[in-house]
């Protein structure tokens, strides 16, 4: 039977385990400050503002849209090439700001201008605090050339061809010959300028893995605590 100061003790931690999970949960929404909540999508000419969809490739002509920028009146935008010049600030190819409304969405009007080529588009906006936040996106214009396509990958381990010459010996087993027979390459194609794999957003958190690993601590806690009180009233040491 479990003794009242065990009771007592089993009723504290299992409070301490439930008051950290509720804190840690709601720490997000408590401490984030005016705009950092918000997000700016990449969309093609024709996709509604309203959508919340990010379409990291694009046309000659798109816009950006900007949602849940909470207690802000605009945010401002930034497009400079990729990939840029290590350790120097690369001067921005077009600018501009987004007016939002009373839930914080807003939108561009039309960005023409950029040849086809990879971008990055960085927002900030007064108050902010940390690094601006970007999103990196393609642009495709029809004619455009593109000069960065993606190889063409070589088969292996093929045999090699006979040898050549009069007196010539038997061609050997060639790393890299060419009679169809290599195995194709796995694995999805590189973004390159005439590949199609999604370019993934950047956005991230690492909070929401720092309260998990924290909750599951205190969980641990409570189960030593549980483990040990049943060992007392057993009559083990």
């Amino acid at each position: 039977m479990t003794t009242p100061p065990t009771r007592t003790l089993l009723r504290a931690a299992l409070a301490t385990v439930a008051l950290g999970g509720v804190t840690l949960a709601g720490a997000p929404a408590a401490f984030a400050a005016p705009g950092d909540n918000g997000d700016v999508k990449v969309h093609r000419q024709n996709t509604p503002d309203t959508s919340q969809a990010n379409e990291p490739q694009v046309g000659c002509t798109f816009r950006f849209a900007a949602f849940n920028f909470d207690g802000l009146q605009s945010i401002q935008w930034n497009i400079y090439e990729q990939p840029g010049q290590p350790g120097n600030q690369d001067p921005s190819l077009k600018n501009g700001s987004i007016a939002v409304d009373s839930n914080g969405d807003g939108h561009t009007d039309d960005i023409t201008g950029l040849s086809s080529g990879m971008y990055k588009v960085e927002w900030t906006w007064v108050g902010q605090s940390g690094a601006a936040k970007s999103k990196v996106f393609r642009v495709h214009c029809p004619g455009d050339v593109i000069t960065n396509p993606t190889p063409t990958p070589t088969p292996t381990n093929g045999n090699g061809g006979p040898g050549g010459g009069p007196g010539g010996g038997p061609g050997g087993n060639g790393d890299n010959g060419g009679n169809g027979h290599g195995k194709p390459p796995h694995g999805p194609v590189g973004a390159g300028g005439g590949g199609s794999a999604p370019i993934a957003a950047e956005d991230s958190s690492a909070f929401g893995i720092g309260a998990a690993v924290a909750a599951g601590l205190a969980g641990t806690a409570g189960l030593v605590l549980i483990r040990r009180s049943r060992r007392r009233d057993n009559g083990a040491a």
